[in-house]
């Protein structure tokens, strides 16, 4: 990577593993860059619309998500997302939940945001997003209280 960084978010997209904001202690980034495994080097790509740490990441079809975090000022509730086809990103409707330290995963075409920290207390809820409603809802929530929840989906095979 071209700075050394923290608190980044982190996903593979388009065969890719990318690395969006993040910090160095000092500063709060909106950068993002990805690995090309081929020539063993870190690329940029488009910065983010907003600095943020501690968010998460997770990629969708063809399009790669980042939501909630830090900016350094509060705790975030705002989303972006990045289009393979226009290469930009855009602002996607916010997550009704103030989520940092959140963990974003990708199933069945929606996504997920489960736990983080809203600023004065670990969460235990969880939000999907549906790309056909453009809309986020709670979901059942975990049975308890967590701030940085790792999460993964394994794709169950049809029986």
């Amino acid at each position: 990577m071209s700075v050394s960084r923290s608190a980044t978010g982190v996903t593979v997209f388009d065969g890719r593993v990318f690395v969006s904001g993040g910090h160095d202690g000092l500063q709060i980034f909106n950068t993002v860059e990805y690995y090309n495994h081929h020539t063993d080097r870190w690329h940029p790509a488009p910065a983010m619309l907003n600095k943020r740490c501690r968010h998460g990441a997770a990629a969708l079809g063809s399009h790669m998500y980042v939501a909630g975090g830090y900016d350094g000022s509060g705790f975030l509730s705002g989303v972006e997302v990045f289009s393979s086809a226009s290469a930009q990103w855009s602002l996607l409707v916010a997550m009704n939940t103030r989520r940092s330290r959140v963990s974003l995963v990708s199933t069945a075409g929606r996504l997920y945001a489960v736990g983080g920290y809203d600023g004065q207390s670990n969460l235990s809820s969880v939000e999907m997003y549906n790309p056909d409603t453009n809309r986020w809802i709670f979901m059942a929530p975990m049975v308890s209280h967590e701030g940085g929840v790792g999460v993964s989906c394994i794709p169950l095979q049809p029986v």
